[in-house]
């Protein structure tokens, strides 16, 4: 199959997207655009303290007010028998002990555990009426003591989110597994016998993910058939069923949600929320559909937040500068309740990125997972993979510190050669693919690192502080690495391609129409591509971790050479002659004598003998290895502390590339988010009351356009060899190499000694120069 793909797939010159015309005439179809007439309109009560017991939910007053239609509380979603709204998957820790799955309620009945937890649903004729009775429900608290920090939660003495989790512990894992302490010794003697040991301490900082679309739904419930309607936004609809029938103990198709365009998601979307099983069975109660959407300040105590753990780590090193060995410890915080992979996403996803692109033969690695009194963590566009990344960069920057190394050379000395893959990890993960000391030499070329002490002398003549940041990064993508396609043949005519992923900006329709277009040897007209209905799709894990152009992009391939399998046995039945006479081309089978039916004609006839060419394949993959190296420069005004971005060079191998301009794309938007990490973006909790005070993006900083410089993006397609179109992804690469890359740089442009956290912002800067 592989040499049919490497035949098939062209090369496509940029045409547009066929996404972007209606997106861009306004005809797009997002969540709150679409209310059905008889629609009512919900509003939440959320707790406005962190940490409490609910004393009193009263709604007499909001219930007889204008235009209410009922009024939820806590207590009527008890008697639902609605179950936890997340949970953590099945994981082991480093006792053997399960994660544990403290209940998320649909809404608080007896405690809130967060700012922004929900504890009543009011719904009325309009949102304004919903919105002024709202304010008229009277919730009481006694207020308990809050804790927001992740080593605070750790601290002797803090206070505890749950009762059951001591010290605000919920996992405690250690990787890799060293049931007999052997790699444990092992490293110790690399630090014993060690000619240098570095040190690198990482705070990595919370992050509101900030959608450009707010989460909007619309809840119907149809007593005929006893099937309720979501229309949600979501990364996968299937995904979002499966949650929310979960909770509400629903059967198996008895929950549709369907998701139309997306603004945005980057893993937030991907999660099931209080409000849809609130929505759901309000819009039961009233017999008609049931419409929220979030307000930006709501989003901001509601949506899954990202990041916020803390690192501390060390590296031992022989005297020629070749890693040995690094000891890391994490404490990660996964908010008051425990989502799906908030702590798969900081243990089993975040040590698969190890050891990254060096060659280490030995690694140590704990992480504590903590609750807090905060918004809940997700998975945020690389999910584990830069925050380690980052951590590992900050590691080798230390190194070459200490050793006295060049950070360049450095890298080059400890690098994977081309010629070790496949390459067993330390961590017992096999890397099938990759080239990384080219990566590596080509972004210093491209960026000109040679040439860079000249242009830090003509900044300090300006009296500013320039320096040079190198970011090389390694993450694994596939998540669940299986995933379904179907190929059909409607009567209409031409060809369906149904998969479970829904794009918030990935050009799905684009790519993968071409990909079935290519494979099947059809016009891009014929195809037509489906997602977002639980119902009508394939079901599968959604657009997640990298993963869509490689699992889901490899089904439509393994799906397409199914389907040609079949049409040509069943061509020549219809053709009477042997499969073997067959010439296949353009979307048709003929034979030696000019006879001749296209693809869509097999199909059409194929009912004829009793057949059908519809198909779902599912592929079964190992995890790729995307990868990097990206170099920031930066010049810092040292009056001030601003710090300007001034060149960004790019350099990623994501396996085959399948349309370079939705690749850049990728890797620009990546890097303008990784950005905001390193230099502006931050959730700051108040440590006493836990209230959230950057709120609003009055207080929350976003990248904007200036912020950026024009970025320099180069691939080297190393294909991959573990699925069939050869891709490792790109979805994340640029979130997870822009951190270490600019801070690497800041930290490269400061006096030696001086460190800054991120966000670098301009005060921190400024803080600390000045000591």
């Amino acid at each position: 199959m592989a040499d049919m793909i490497q035949t098939a797939l062209r090369p496509h010159p940029w045409h547009g997207r066929l996404e972007d015309p209606p997106l861009l005439r306004g005809q797009g179809r997002f969540a709150d655009d679409i209310r059905p007439a008889d629609c009512a309109h919900a509003v939440f009560v959320r707790a406005t303290v962190a940490s409490a017991d609910l004393t009193r939910v009263d709604a007499t007053a909001a219930r007889a007010m204008p235009g209410v239609l009922a009024v939820l509380t806590g207590a009527d979603l008890q008697a639902a028998g609605f179950g936890s709204v997340s949970g953590p998957m099945p994981q082991p820790d480093r006792h053997g002990k399960m994660a544990p799955t403290p209940p998320r309620p649909v809404l608080a009945a007896a405690r809130v555990r967060h700012i922004g937890e929900p504890v009543a649903l009011v719904i009325a004729t309009s949102t304004a009426a919903a919105q002024d009775a709202a304010e008229a429900v009277v919730v009481e608290f006694d207020v308990l003591p809050a804790v927001t920090g992740v080593l605070a939660a750790i601290a002797p003495g803090a206070p505890l989110v749950w009762p059951e989790l001591a010290d605000n512990t919920a996992f405690d894992w250690v990787g890799p597994a060293d049931p007999d302490g052997a790699r444990a010794a092992a490293i110790d003697a690399a630090f014993a016998s060690a000619a240098h040991v570095a040190r690198a301490t990482t705070p990595n900082q919370r992050l509101v993910v900030a959608t450009m679309e707010p989460r909007a739904a619309t809840a119907s419930y149809d007593p005929a058939t006893d099937q309720y309607l979501l229309r949600a936004p979501s990364q996968g609809a299937s995904g979002i069923a499966m949650q929310v029938s979960m909770c509400m103990k629903l059967k198996p198709g008895q929950l549709r949600v369907v998701t139309d365009d997306v603004g945005g998601g980057f893993g937030m979307k991907a999660s099931g929320y209080p409000e849809y099983p609130a929505l759901l069975h309000a819009a039961r109660l009233l017999g008609r559909p049931v419409h929220w959407v979030s307000a930006r300040s709501e989003a901001f105590v509601s949506d899954n937040q990202g990041r916020d753990n803390h690192w501390t780590a060390e590296l031992a090193l022989d005297a020629q500068g070749r890693c040995l060995a690094p000891r890391i410890e994490g404490v990660a915080g996964l908010g008051a309740y425990i989502t799906g992979v908030g702590i798969f996403a900081n243990t089993g996803n975040l040590i698969a990125c190890l050891p990254s692109v060096y060659d280490i033969p030995l690694i140590g690695l704990r992480v504590r997972c903590v609750v807090t009194n905060t918004v809940p963590i997700g998975p945020y566009r690389g999910a584990g993979r830069p925050e380690i990344n980052f951590l590992m960069e900050r590691l080798v920057e230390a190194a070459a510190a200490v050793s006295g190394i060049d950070p360049v050379e450095i890298r080059r000395r400890n690098l994977i050669p081309a010629a070790a893959m496949p390459y067993t990890t330390a961590v017992d993960t096999v890397y099938d693919s990759g080239d990384f000391p080219t990566l590596l030499e080509t972004a210093v070329r491209r960026a000109d690192y040679a040439g860079f002490s000249a242009r830090r002398a003509e900044s300090a003549a300006r009296g500013r502080l320039r320096g040079i940041g190198v970011g090389c990064f390694l993450e694994n993508s596939g998540g669940v690495p299986e995933e379904p396609a179907r190929i059909s043949f409607p009567r209409s005519g031409g060809i369906t391609v149904s998969v479970n992923p829904v794009p918030q900006g990935q050009s799905h329709v684009t790519v993968f129409g071409d990909v079935a277009a290519d494979l099947l040897g059809v016009a891009r007209a014929q195809v037509t591509m489906t997602f977002g209905d639980s119902i009508r799709d394939v079901p599968g894990m959604g657009a997640v971790a990298s993963r869509s152009a490689m699992l889901t992009g490899g089904a439509i391939a393994q799906c397409a050479a199914a389907v040609l399998g079949k049409a040509r046995t069943l061509a020549a039945q219809l053709l009477q002659t042997t499969p073997d006479a067959l010439h296949y081309d353009n979307g048709r089978f003929t034979t030696a004598a000019g006879a001749g039916l296209s693809l869509v004609e097999v199909a059409a006839r194929a009912g004829e003998i009793g057949e059908s060419l519809d198909t779902t394949e599912k592929l079964v993959a190992r995890l790729a290895f995307p990868n990097g190296c990206h170099i920031a420069e930066v010049e810092i005004d040292p009056d001030t502390g601003i710090t300007t971005l001034l060149r960004y060079t790019a350099v990623d191998d994501c396996g085959r590339v399948l349309n370079p301009t939705v690749v850049e794309a990728q890797i620009h938007g990546g890097v303008a988010q990784g950005m905001g990490q390193a230099l502006i973006e931050d959730t700051v909790y108040d440590p006493e009351s836990g209230q959230l005070l950057a709120g609003s993006f009055m207080d929350y900083a976003m990248p904007r356009a200036d912020h950026l410089p024009m970025i320099d993006a180069t691939h080297i397609q190393v294909p991959c060899t573990t699925n069939p179109l050869g891709v490792k992804g790109t979805g994340e690469a640029g979130t997870t190499a822009a951190p270490p890359a600019i801070i690497n740089a800041i930290a490269n442009a400061l006096p030696k000694g001086v460190d800054v956290a991120m966000p670098a912002t301009p005060e921190r800067v400024w803080l600390a120069l000045r000591g």
